[in-house]
């Protein structure tokens, strides 16, 4: 018979696989062994006793949970609109306008009972910040009665210690000003606006005695002496800012800086203030804000100042509280410009970066006021006191100008040095040392600037501005040898060999009057070895330099002069020496890329001290000893800029 269907046979092996007929407790029984079988039929006996007990009180967990969540972000909800109703009721513009805006959200705080210290803190915060400047007596008392409402109800909260510091100080500092403010002996100076004339103090002249300063501010006066025997140029710059009004009528810097948490930067670890970045140079057009209407009576918005002078400090003074110095400009740390700084807490990186320029007068009552200092105003400022005998006007570089010139009513335009007005510097200044005369040589390239050693060589001086006086070189002249290659300094060096450009006019053809040598002012001068430091590895003919072009004649150099455009020691020799008489200031780079027969179009004297300036010359006909040299007719391509231009 054939079968349909094979059942298993039933073998111990099949039956024995189970723990029992209860499949979870199968389960269990083989991954957990028996503790699982006997933890079923705990919890199966558990909940069968207990279980109408247990489901509602997890019902009621749940729905209280869910309450607690819903209740909360409800909550979380309401206070952030709350928060966002108190910052928009500080976007005001006027403090009058605060209070009203102000005092309807605290009251909704009150009756919420949430933000209620926040929503006071910042009332006072932004109360402060709507203060006008300068300070009025009646807004001074309406802010620190506001500050007052929060610190009454909230100052001893240490869970608000920050806060709480913060009112305290400014509330501090606003009734220090207050104070001032109602002062009897400071009354007459307020208010001070832009309409205002100041009615300064006329300046002291004294003997033996530095020069003082005043700033006028609206938390107090303050007097500050300047070095003015170790940093004459810089304090010359600061007293012509104050003379001039250009701290006028601007701020000291809202807060002051401290850079005690940082390890590195000019500043670290020293408390300073700074002021005078900003003001009413001479010379500089000033413009009303563009947001300014034309019918509206405003000040003009100031300008930055347009020049600056050689970073200048004093070396014998030390940096301490009340110290004032010159910050480093921006774009030059080798100069500085107008913005300054007054310590409050020195340290030793201002040493390593600054130099003092003076120091404010007082002691201690003097720093009382320098401390509230940030974010006053400067009413104006006026010159207490000057030293007898010293000109205080001080040597700038206006911007596009790299060469030092007297400080002018009027900004020169720095476009084409060949366009400035000759410069006639006082014997008085030149005595002070380090002002030489300046000439320009206009190519079609550009211009190229040459500082003269007068006091070195001034005969060489003479005979070649007056060269120039007598527009020799803006007819016919060029650079009609060119030695060597490469513009950059590299090239120059790596091709060996002379780099020389030289112009003039070249000594093999003759023009009449011009037939002179001049002496050798190279040879066995002591003031020329010493200055160039000869006699000590120096050098004269370096790179940059301007000598005199001569034949193998020592004394035949009269009209041709050459650039250096590397050094060239050799040139130097005790027998044969070629005589530098000046060195490149602006231009070099051009000097690089002159060629061959490149024309000069013209040379002029840009500053020279005020003296005629005629050289002692040897003629090669006519007399065997030095004379004056005759001066010579003006060739006729230029009668015609006579009158424009300067004579000595």
């Amino acid at each position: 018979m054939v079968r349909k269907s094979i059942k298993p046979k039933k073998t111990k092996r099949n039956d024995g696989l189970a723990a029992s007929k209860d499949k979870s407790r199968d389960v269990l029984a083989r991954t957990g062994g028996g503790a699982g079988a006997e933890f079923v039929d705990g919890a199966s006996k558990f909940l069968a006793a207990y279980g109408k007990f247990i489901t509602p009180v997890i019902a009621a967990i749940i729905i209280a949970f869910g309450a607690y969540y819903f209740y909360t972000r409800s909550t979380t909800e309401s206070e952030q609109e709350l928060r966002n109703e108190i910052e928009q009721a500080t976007k005001v513009d006027k403090l009058d306008e605060l209070p009203g805006k102000m005092e309807e959200v605290i009251s909704k705080a009150d009756d919420a009972e949430m933000l209620r210290a926040f929503a006071r803190y910042r009332y006072a915060i932004r109360a402060f910040e709507l203060l006008e400047r300068p300070y009025k007596p009646a807004q001074l008392k309406q802010v620190i009665g506001i500050m007052d409402g929060y610190l009454s109800e909230f100052g001893e909260d240490e869970s608000r210690s920050a806060w709480n510091s913060r009112i305290t100080n400014l509330k501090d500092a606003l009734s220090a000003d207050l104070k001032f403010l109602e002062n009897d002996e400071n009354k007459s100076l307020l208010p001070w606006t832009k309409d205002s004339v100041a009615n300064k103090p006329e300046t002291k002249v004294v003997e033996g005695a530095n020069p003082i300063v005043v700033f006028v501010t609206s938390v107090g006066n303050i007097e500050i002496e300047l070095y003015g025997n170790d940093a004459g140029n810089a304090v010359a710059h600061f007293v012509s800012l104050c003379e001039e009004g250009f701290f006028d009528r601007t701020n000291f810097n809202a807060t002051s800086f401290s850079n005690s948490f940082n390890a590195s930067g000019p500043f670290r670890n020293a408390t300073i203030l700074t002021a005078g970045s900003t003001g009413r140079p001479v010379g500089v057009e000033l413009e009303k804000p563009t947001t300014a209407k034309e019918e509206d009576d405003v000040d003009l918005t100031p300008t930055e100042n347009p020049y600056t002078i050689d970073y200048q400090g004093s070396t014998t003074n030390a940096f301490m509280a009340g110290s004032i110095a010159l910050n480093r400009d921006n774009d030059d740390p080798m100069r500085a410009r107008t913005e300054f700084f007054v310590v409050l807490e020195p340290s030793d990186s201002l040493a390593q970066n600054f130099s003092p320029l003076g120091q404010i007068l007082g002691g201690e009552e003097g720093m009382k006021i320098a401390r509230r200092l940030p974010n006053a105003q400067i009413f104006y400022t006026y010159v207490k006191q000057k030293t007898k005998d010293v000109d205080y006007t001080p040597r700038v570089y206006y911007d596009g100008w790299p060469v030092a010139t007297l400080k002018r009513s009027d900004v020169p335009d720095p476009v084409r040095f060949s366009k400035l007005e000759t410069q006639v510097v006082a014997d008085k200044a030149v005595s002070e040392g380090g002002v030489n005369p300046l000439v320009v040589l206009e190519l079609e390239k550009g211009d190229i600037v040459i500082e003269l050693f007068e006091d070195v060589t001034p005969n060489t001086v003479a005979n070649f501005i007056n060269l120039i006086q007598e527009y020799f070189y803006n007819t016919e002249c060029e650079f009609y040898r060119v030695e060597g290659t490469g513009t950059d300094l590299a090239d120059i060096y790596q091709g060996g060999g002379l780099r020389i450009i030289q112009g003039g006019y070249d000594q093999s053809q003759s023009r009449d009057g011009y037939d002179y040598g001049i002496k050798n002012e190279a040879v066995d001068n002591d003031k020329y070895r010493a200055f160039f430091k000869l006699d000590n590895g120096g050098i004269a003919n370096g790179r940059g330099t301007i000598a005199m072009a001569r034949t193998n004649d020592l004394n035949s150099a009269s009209c041709e002069f050459f650039i250096n455009l590397k050094d060239m020691t050799e040139w130097d020799g005790k027998n044969s020496p070629y005589c530098v008489f000046g060195e490149v200031l602006y231009g070099l780079d051009l000097a690089a890329t002159v060629a061959k027969d490149d024309r000069i179009k013209s040379a002029k004297v840009i500053r020279r001290r005020d003296h005629k300036y005629v050289p002692t010359v040897k003629y090669k006909t006519g007399g065997s000893g030095y004379v004056e040299k005759k001066p010579v007719e003006l060739p006729k391509e230029a009668e015609e800029d006579e009158d424009a231009a300067d004579k000595p």
